[in-house]
């Protein structure tokens, strides 16, 4: 007896199997969609997902690999959204849409900024990514927005050069002041905080004693400031 309920009980279940529809990629990206244009990132993400595991048309692919990454960057998920813009230029490096995905791997990172004075990697990051979208797709449209954003991100470089810089130099370690000082002069030049970096490094220089390179950066800072220019001479007088 036990036997025969057994056997009606599997002939039950894949009676019911046989009668469960296929499973619709179409419908299930259309509500995907949706959710997505409601910024109901979570949703979409696993109507997405749903279709990457179960549609056995593999032509979706590149758009859902995107679309996943675009959830995360909606969600503010900044780190997980690097994760997927960079699986999908790994698997799709030429697909039409590779230039936009290198793009906001590089936004990702600009969205993590803080303060100027935390962890400089982000901006470092967003300079690197930029100038990869300008070097590897140097058509792609994002030319103006990619420089426009190296030149924030090396401006908040600078800054927190000047920053670091200063903090030496309040806490009289003049050596490592003009460590920082001079790296900002180097490689920000030009920068917003070029001004106070010649300031800076010119006192750093007079308190080690080192009088022709304080001389120097108070002269250049003279001569590219006019309005430092009586400052800067005041302290060239007292070498």
């Amino acid at each position: 007896m036990k036997k025969i309920l057994s056997l009606l009980f599997l002939i039950l279940l894949a009676a019911c199997a046989a009668k469960e529809p296929p499973f619709d990629a179409v419908a299930v990206f259309k509500d995907a969609e949706d959710n997505m244009r409601s910024e109901n990132f979570e949703k979409a993400r696993k109507g997405y997902q749903e279709i990457q595991e179960k549609s056995p048309d593999r032509s979706y692919d590149a758009v859902l690999m995107l679309r996943v990454a675009d959830t995360y960057f909606g969600e503010e998920k900044y780190s997980e959204a690097i994760v997927e813009y960079q699986a999908f230029l790994n698997y799709h490096p030429v697909n039409k849409f590779a230039a936009y995905a290198q793009y906001q791997i590089a936004m990702s990172n600009y969205k993590d900024l803080t303060t100027i004075d935390r962890d400089p990697a982000p901006a470092y990051a967003v300079v690197k990514e930029m100038r990869k979208l300008l070097e590897k797709y140097p058509k792609s449209g994002y030319e103006e927005q990619a420089r426009k954003y190296i030149a924030i991100c090396q401006d908040r470089l600078a800054d927190y050069e000047l920053y670091v810089g200063r903090f030496y130099y309040k806490k009289d370690s003049y050596k490592a002041a003009v460590g920082r000082l001079e790296k900002l002069l180097k490689d920000y030049p030009g920068s917003s905080a070029e001004k106070d970096a010649l300031y800076y490094a010119g006192l750093s220089y007079s308190e080690l004693g080192e009088k022709d390179l304080a001389r120097s950066r108070f002269e250049t800072l003279a001569q590219k400031y006019p309005a430092m220019k009586k400052t800067a001479l005041a302290h060239i007088q007292k070498l």
